[in-house]
Parts: structure tokens; C-alpha cells; sequence
């Protein structure tokens, strides 16, 4: 009769045991999804970017500050940075972009205990170090934020830091593996306009040109977006200057009917650029599925994507006046980066290193959830054994989870419209139309002079 109550008295303290494993591994998936980022106040940020109420966007981006925590404060001084860089304050903008990129820098070579977190959980365990083309990007809107500063040598500065990064961040994939997003056309086209406008024409025209030969080479077949016709003006205009006249004759060959000004005519007169950045960047959204294994266990493998939005405006219109003359101008803008495809396909790029991490992960839990089933059912019976199979399996589902976090409040794409006028005193408007023509909003352009030689950058910004 003793023998029989001391086993009674046992049991309980097993399965006490056991349930409160369960219970751990239910309360460790839900410390695990709460390392993800807040996303609800997006809601009202985007309300606020279609407004261009950017004080207000500012604002509640700061309110939520806190909720981003240390592993994900690149993202808090990303998104920052851009809010300021829409708002035209590109002071405040450099200076938040700069907190980003050296949290990100100084997370590029991440310690072995975080990666060893992110293989046994998942990856928001980690702090987000941005993907490859985020980091990239950094570099490109504080070029753009130095250049709208008259500061051409900083903005150079930073647009060389696009090619170099990006020729770091592709060196740690194998060959067979590389990102396609390997050169940025956009930034290169940057750098030629900067250097011409300092009057380094040699400079200017090796820009154009390789600006020109990654559209070509790689833009093309990876986005569709091929040279547009600005580049190539500006690219012949370089190449008349140094008298480079088979290189002339060759770019000629391959754009026909692309005519250009003298460029003794070009020094005269002045450039306006309108830098439009047009519709929301993608989302990313978690796929995944289930795969059966032995015993009943279930492994969830979850994974990222890029998913594109929708948005209205197609392009913009702009219409321009010189107040002492009259004489009127008109411009489209042009794509000329196309950030949500670049987005896409990056990701893409790493999907199998992901799934490939997302797999392993999933058999170590396997593994360790059947060692833990064996040990509860050699110590407490079949149904011990049992329960603790059934914690593996929430505890595993629970923690796997797909790493969402991404630079959301990033354009769709950057248009670029050019304009060569006369020195002078200027007034207008844009008109943002559909695919149509038909107009879908309209914004005036605040007066603005330019003189001789110079280069204007205005720039806008739209989600419709």
C-alpha cells in the first residue's frame, strides 16, 4: 500500500513538470513574435505621407520610438531619415541616415551567439541590419540630400559609397549566388550630373557611360527599364565635349534619333531636375508551409516576400513659366530607379540561403523535440512522452516565424524629370496623371531662380 502511494505521489510532479515546459515554450513563441516591430502606426504614417503632412509623420514616428527597441533601431532612424528627407529638412535627414548606417556597418559582421539565436529560434531574434539594397539606399538619399544642399563633393562622396558597398555586400556570396542588384544606374547617373556641374567632364562622361551600360546590361533585362533618353543627351553632350567621336558614333548607333545640344550652349543656359518619388515600396508578407515528418510532428518553414502595392499615378506632368519672359516649358518625369523591383528581386536573390537556414532550423527542433519525447516517456509513461511531442510541435510553430522587418516608408520608384531653360525667375505646376492621362492630382511649384550653368534639383513626393 506504501509502495503503490509513493508512485501516486510521483506522477503529479511529472506532469507538473511537463505542463509547465508546455507553458515555457508557449510564452517563449510569444517573446519571440514581440521582437518583431511595431507596423500599426504605419497606418497613419502613410495617411500622412499622401497628405504630405510630414511634421505630423515626424511626430508619430517619435511617439512610437520606444516600441522599436535597440534590435531594430536601424529601422526607427531609416524610416526617420527618409521622413526628413521628404520634408526637405536634409540636414536632420543626413543626420538620422548616418545613425542608420552605423548600426547596420557595425552589425554587417554579426557575433556568433546572435546567429547562433537566429539558426535555434528564428531571425527576429537578431538585430536588423537591413537588407542588401537598404543599405545601399542609405547612401543614395544622402547623396540626394547633400546634392538639394549645393554640396557636391559630400554628395559624391556618398554615391561612391553605393558602388562600394555594393561591391562588399556581393562578395560574400559565391559565385553562383551573387545578387543581380550589383550597380546602381540611378546613382551612377548622379555622379555625372555632380561632376559635370564641377565642371570634371571626364568624370562626368565615365558616369553617363557606365550609368548607361548598366541600364543596358542589367537594368534591361532584370527590371525592363532601359536607358532613358536624358542619360543618353547628357552621356553625347560629355563625349562632344572631349571630342570623342567614335564613342559618339557607337552611342548613336545604339540610340538613334536621340539628338543633343553643343555643349558651349549647355553652359549658357541653366538645368532644372524634378526628382519625383512616386507610389509605396513593397511589403514584405510571410509565406510559408508544412512539412509532415515522422511520429505526427508537423515542421512549419516560414519564409519572406516581397509582395508590390498598387498606386495610381503613372507619372508626373510638369509645367514651368519664366515670370519675366512668359516663355513656357513642359517635361514628363521619367523612371529612372525602380525600387520595388530592385526589392523583389534582391530578396529573391537570398531566398534559398532563407529557406536553406529556415529548413535546418526546423530539423534541429524536430530533433531536439523527438530527444526531449524520449526522455519524458523513459521517466514518466507514453503520455508524458506524449505532451512533451505536443509542446515541440507549438513550441516550434510558435517560434517560426519569418523575419517581416524592411524599410517600408520607401518610394515604389524614382522619376526624374530634366529641363533646360534660360537664367531666370520660374513659376508652375505638376500634374500627376495615370497610365491614362487622366489627372489624379495637382501641386504648384513654389518660385524658384536659376542662373547660368547651373543645376536645379526640386524634388516631390506621391503614394496615390
Amino acid at each position: 500500500m506504501a509502495h503503490f502511494s509513493g508512485k501516486t505521489l510521483k506522477q503529479p510532479c511529472k506532469t507538473a513538470k511537463i505542463l509547465n515546459l508546455i507553458l515555457a515554450l508557449a510564452l517563449c513563441g510569444l517573446l519571440i513574435f514581440s521582437c518583431a516591430p511595431p507596423v500599426k502606426h504605419y497606418v497613419k504614417l502613410n495617411q500622412c505621407l499622401v497628405q504630405q503632412d510630414y511634421a505630423s509623420a515626424i511626430t508619430e514616428l517619435k511617439k512610437n520610438k520606444p516600441d522599436y527597441k535597440e534590435r531594430n533601431a536601424a529601422l526607427y532612424y531609416l524610416e526617420e531619415g527618409l521622413l526628413y528627407h521628404y520634408a526637405s529638412e536634409h540636414q536632420q535627414s543626413t543626420q538620422s541616415l548616418t545613425k542608420a548606417e552605423g548600426i547596420m556597418d557595425e552589425l554587417y559582421t554579426k557575433s556568433i551567439s546572435k546567429e547562433a539565436a537566429s539558426f535555434l529560434i528564428n531571425d527576429n531574434t537578431v538585430p536588423y541590419s537591413g537588407e542588401d539594397f537598404e543599405n545601399a539606399l542609405v547612401n543614395l538619399f544622402m547623396a540626394l540630400n547633400y546634392t538639394a544642399a549645393g554640396m557636391r563633393e559630400d554628395a559624391l562622396v556618398e554615391a561612391r559609397k553605393v558602388d562600394n558597398k555594393l561591391n562588399v555586400i556581393n562578395s560574400r556570396y559565391d559565385d553562383d549566388k551573387k545578387n543581380v542588384y550589383n550597380e546602381d544606374a540611378f546613382i551612377r547617373f548622379l555622379m555625372g550630373v555632380l561632376y559635370e556641374a564641377s565642371g570634371e567632364v571626364n568624370d562626368a562622361f565615365i558616369s553617363y557611360r557606365k550609368a548607361e551600360e548598366t541600364y543596358r546590361t542589367g537594368y534591361a533585362g532584370n527590371y525592363g527599364l532601359s536607358a532613358p533618353t536624358l542619360l543618353i543627351e547628357n552621356l553625347l553632350i560629355s563625349a562632344k565635349e572631349l571630342s570623342f567621336n567614335e564613342e559618339i558614333a557607337e552611342i548613336q548607333a545604339a540610340y538613334p534619333g536621340v539628338t543633343y545640344m553643343n555643349p558651349a550652349e549647355k553652359k549658357e543656359i541653366a538645368e532644372i531636375y524634378f526628382i519625383h518619388y512616386n507610389g509605396m515600396g513593397p511589403e514584405k508578407v510571410e509565406k510559408q508551409w508544412i512539412i509532415p515528418m515522422a511520429d505526427g510532428y508537423l515542421a512549419k518553414i516560414a519564409y519572406p516576400e516581397f509582395q508590390r502595392k498598387n498606386y495610381q499615378i503613372h507619372h508626373g506632368d510638369v509645367f514651368m513659366r519664366n515670370i519675366a519672359t512668359g516663355q513656357a516649358y513642359q517635361f514628363q518625369t521619367v523612371l529612372m530607379e525602380d525600387i520595388g523591383a530592385i526589392a523583389v528581386m534582391n530578396l529573391e536573390n537570398r531566398l534559398t540561403r532563407i529557406k536553406v537556414k529556415a529548413i535546418a532550423r526546423a530539423t534541429a527542433k524536430y530533433l531536439a523535440t523527438k530527444a526531449a519525447s524520449k526522455v519524458a516517456q523513459d521517466q514518466g509513461g507514453t503520455l508524458a512522452g506524449l505532451l512533451v511531442q505536443v509542446a515541440g510541435n507549438v513550441a516550434a510553430a510558435a517560434t517560426e516565424n519569418a523575419d517581416l522587418r524592411h524599410w517600408r516608408m520607401l518610394p515604389a520608384e524614382i522619376r526624374i524629370g530634366r529641363a533646360v531653360v534660360p537664367p531666370g525667375e520660374y513659376e508652375g505646376d505638376i500634374r500627376y496623371v495615370n497610365a491614362s492621362g487622366l489627372e489624379i492630382c495637382k501641386r504648384l511649384l513654389q518660385k524658384f531662380t536659376v542662373q547660368a550653368g547651373e543645376k536645379k534639383f526640386l524634388n516631390d513626393q506621391t503614394m496615390q
